[in-house]
């Protein structure tokens, strides 16, 4: 057996089966490039031969899905998309909030990696709302595939890197600084994390959000990595996830759907931010 379509698509069945990680609707190119470290670190000629290793080497699962689950993120990535969510997208869901006597706000971060994001997006909350955060129940969903990224996520410490597009007025008000930068508990009170797969057919939402409702849902450099067919899936996914008026925040390389046009206005092209109709 070589290294064609039909034995990628063998790898990853067997993958799916045996741990439930479903890479199989994942953009091929992106896939090879990614397996191909593996090979060549474990020394496996083909496909076949990198199955082999995954029976005798179980612990080389761990290091195959590090590789297939690159995370990079800091806070405040795209600090023009913090800055529309922070001066018009989240005040505006918050005056909706009052005039609807609504003091529900429900978030998903999905692909949160080590939780950058959803924190990023507390932070503008706790910014936003001030005194009156304690009349509102607001829960942030972040979600992610990589268990490990997860769990770095839930002790909230950071390297020096991940904090360098934070204001210093907000790293003082929301970090404790011990040679690496802790998010506080006020912080971390408001994320909910917990593993989800987008591409999974068993549920349109987190397991732990009971039921969807959104205000805002944010994927963003997420999607680029699944086929056109997959995207079309999540995309279907969000927008029955979201509330009416509800908001939508890609990545600044992804494109939406077709079939969104039809549900959703575009509050901001070049950050990819969209309103629920």
């Amino acid at each position: 057996m070589g290294n064609n379509c039909k034995d990628i698509k063998q790898l990853l069945q067997k993958i799916f089966e045996e741990r439930g990680f479903d890479f199989r609707q994942y953009k091929t190119s992106m896939l090879k490039r990614r397996l191909a470290r593996r090979l060549t670190t474990t020394g496996s000629g083909t496909y076949l031969d990198y199955a082999r290793r995954l029976d005798t080497n179980p612990e080389e699962y761990k290091k195959l899905f590090d590789d297939l689950t690159i995370n990079v993120s800091h806070f405040f990535r795209n600090p023009l998309t913090f800055e529309l969510l922070h001066k018009v997208v989240l005040p505006e869901m918050i005056e909706y909030k009052q005039r609807s006597m609504d003091n529900t706000i429900r978030i998903w971060s999905a692909g949160c990696a080590h939780g950058e994001e959803p924190y990023s997006i507390a932070i503008l909350l706790i910014e936003l709302l001030g005194k009156n955060l304690k009349n509102y129940n607001i829960t942030i969903y972040a979600t992610d595939i990589d268990t490990d990224a997860l769990e770095n996520a839930k002790n909230g410490k950071y390297s020096d890197d991940s904090v360098v597009e934070v204001k210093k007025g907000l790293l003082d008000r929301y970090f404790h600084c011990d040679g690496n930068y802790r998010i506080k508990e006020q912080v971390k009170e408001l994320v909910d994390f917990s593993y989800h797969d987008l591409t999974s057919e068993k549920s349109i939402a987190p397991i732990n959000s009971v039921f969807a409702n959104f205000d805002l849902i944010l994927c963003r450099n997420v999607l680029i990595y699944f086929s056109r067919a997959l995207q079309d899936k999540v995309f279907n996914k969000f927008t029955k996830n979201l509330n009416k008026n509800g908001y939508l925040v890609l990545g600044e390389a992804e494109t939406r759907s077709d079939d969104m046009k039809n549900n959703f206005v575009c509050v901001d092209s070049l950050n990819k931010i969209y309103q629920k109709r």
